[in-house]
């Protein structure tokens, strides 16, 4: 019953860290998503990058679970879920821009929707604590 009361207390969190497990499953299955920059390839489709990702929306899921009470874990995790979906946006553009692949405008768009999700609720969640 806890559980769920601290579900309720913090959904987009939830939802947010539901999201970005589910691209870093994703992009852990395809192991060669990236192909642009060239030089960079490795990197960006190596498994640990995926992993990290996985990590950051499990952090989240265990963040909601756990009550979602300290400051410093929702800093830390929003401030990593930015970078995460900020370089993947990045990558993104960069595809469309120099391999004229179009294909990846719309993952571009929700990208930066969840960014804005993310200011969001660095701005307004309940753990925040506002200086008077």
């Amino acid at each position: 019953m806890q559980v769920w009361r601290n579900l309720k207390l913090n959904p987009l969190h939830l939802i947010l860290g539901l999201v970005i497990a589910s691209m870093g499953t994703a992009l852990l299955i395809n192991d060669s998503f990236f192909y642009w920059p060239p030089e960079w390839q490795w990197f960006f489709n190596n498994d640990l990058v995926d992993a990290i990702a996985l990590a950051i929306g499990i952090g989240l899921i265990a963040f909601v679970v756990a009550g979602g009470k300290s400051q410093l874990a929702n800093a830390i995790l929003l401030a990593l879920s930015a970078f995460f979906l900020t370089m993947l946006t990045v990558l993104q553009i960069g595809h469309v821009l120099v391999v004229h692949d179009y294909s990846r405008i719309l993952s571009i768009i929700a990208m930066i929707g969840w960014l804005l999700v993310i200011q969001y609720l660095a701005m307004h969640s309940k753990t925040v604590k506002r200086r008077k």
